[in-house]
């Protein structure tokens, strides 16, 4: 009989500890759960703050560039005025290819102003090429993919 309620006394305690122990995590729960919902709407004000300024800008921005446009008089070339630059692109070419001196001349004399000059081009292609490709893929790493996965 004493071993019986030894043993439900202690088990008693321990189930009030339990729910203690219960009410404290559901607490700390809470509290987790609160600050989690504080940061997320802290973060979507701030990024809807950030996509209405963006409209607001890239619209100011696009007004002016008319108003620019019109006051310039500004058109896109013509297809006379492309010819004309790619012909002379592929007339310096054919004329470096039969010059073949030349271009090792112009490699060995080439300086460090020259180098800086032909680095910042690339580095500005490269960048503009790579601008297209995110701007393709719509996004910035990968492309993505369109296929339906089966689950098995």
């Amino acid at each position: 009989m004493l071993f019986r309620q030894i043993i439900s006394k202690s088990l008693r305690q321990q189930s009030v500890r339990s729910i203690r122990f219960n009410q404290f995590q559901q607490i700390r729960l809470n509290s987790t759960v609160s600050k989690i919902q504080d940061a997320s709407s802290n973060l979507i004000e701030k990024v809807s703050n950030l996509v209405n300024n963006s409209i607001y800008w890239s619209k100011v921005v696009g007004e002016l560039s008319k108003q620019v446009y019109l006051k310039e008089k500004l058109s896109p070339p013509s297809i006379a005025e492309i010819r004309e630059v790619y012909y002379n692109i592929y007339d310096q070419f054919l004329r470096l290819t039969y010059r073949p001196n030349e271009v090792i001349s112009f490699i060995k004399n080439f300086g460090k102003n020259e180098f800086i000059t032909y680095g910042s081009y690339a580095v500005q292609i490269f960048g503009l090429f790579s601008l297209g490709e995110i701007i393709g893929r719509r996004q910035i790493v990968g492309y993505p993919n369109f296929t339906v996965h089966e689950e098995h």
